[in-house]
């Protein structure tokens, strides 16, 4: 199992040192990657922790150039409230600059107010998302993109330069639903969830063995409290979608780290909570020696 750390571009502590400290600290300590959180604009009814965020492409671009080979990565990007070809350049650009160290999370989102906000159809989300990915690839992949759809038409356009990696940045398709993991089969190199509880991970695992898909990446983003009087429990989203947190001593979060690794997830991005930058960094260290080597 692969770990990588949500950097703080959000809650009561976001900060600018907190943002470079741990994404440098993560690059040096041996995390695998580092990932930012996409909100824009959330409801007022949702003040906490999205309330006060700094822009996820923005603030990724600006970590790229404060670190040299660790992979950056979107926990997730909300991409039907974005305009698609700019999306599509922005990304291009950090992976181009960054040498094809990027890797898209994408999600259709699950706050209707934002959606308002930005004269976005919250129930048409998923079908635009859909085609927003055929349409990543293409631009991806062609300096001359050609694309009809229901939302896009492309053409008699220059895309470049093409993205550092062929084919563009591998797509993670976030979301806990069936849904959301048949729309990563059918249109993503893999699927990214959010504190999903074992047993509805063993259902969604059931569906992408079935599948027979390759080369398909198992992801899941944890928040982890690394405390001796934390416990692990289960809570709710936002969107009311069941959560569960890790928490306890590093040994009880090892175990439950290896259920997952046992049950198929290949990568977790940790977000190991809204702390001062200090005490963020110190449980990053504590992680990295007292956690992983005993993740089965």
């Amino acid at each position: 199992m692969r770990f990588g750390i949500c950097v703080p571009n959000f809650g009561n502590n976001l900060s600018r040192e907190g943002v470079v400290r741990s994404a440098m600290e993560a690059e040096r300590l041996g995390y695998d990657s580092v990932w930012t959180t996409d909100h824009i604009t959330v409801g007022a009814a949702h003040p906490y922790p999205y309330g006060r965020i700094l822009e996820s492409l923005t603030t990724l671009s600006y970590i790229a150039a404060k670190t040299e080979s660790i992979t950056l990565g979107t926990s997730i990007v909300v991409m039907p409230l974005r305009p698609t070809i700019l999306t599509a350049k922005q990304l291009a650009t950090i992976d181009y600059l960054s040498g094809g160290r990027l890797i898209v999370g994408v999600g259709a989102g699950w706050e209707p107010t934002e959606f308002r906000t930005f004269g976005v159809d919250f129930r048409r989300r998923g079908a635009l998302l859909e085609e927003q990915l055929r349409l990543l690839r293409v631009l991806w992949s062609s300096e001359r993109p050609v694309f009809e759809g229901r939302f896009h038409r492309v053409r008699d356009v220059i895309f470049s330069p093409l993205p550092a990696q062929k084919g563009g940045p591998r797509i993670w398709v976030g979301g806990n639903t069936e849904r959301a993991v048949r729309r990563a089969l059918s249109l993503a190199d893999g699927w990214h969830f959010t504190g999903i509880p074992f047993d509805e991970l063993e259902e969604r695992m059931a569906l992408i063995r079935s599948s027979g898909r390759e080369g398909f990446t198992v992801s899941g983003r944890l928040t982890v409290k690394l405390d001796p009087s934390a416990k692990s429990e289960e809570s709710r989203s936002g969107s009311g979608e069941r959560r569960y947190i890790v928490g306890g001593w590093a040994s009880r979060v090892a175990e439950e780290l290896s259920r997952y690794a046992k049950l198929g997830v290949e990568h977790v991005a940790i977000y190991l909570g809204d702390l001062p930058v200090d005490a963020l960094l110190s449980k990053m260290r504590e992680f990295v020696k007292d956690v992983v080597p005993s993740v089965g």
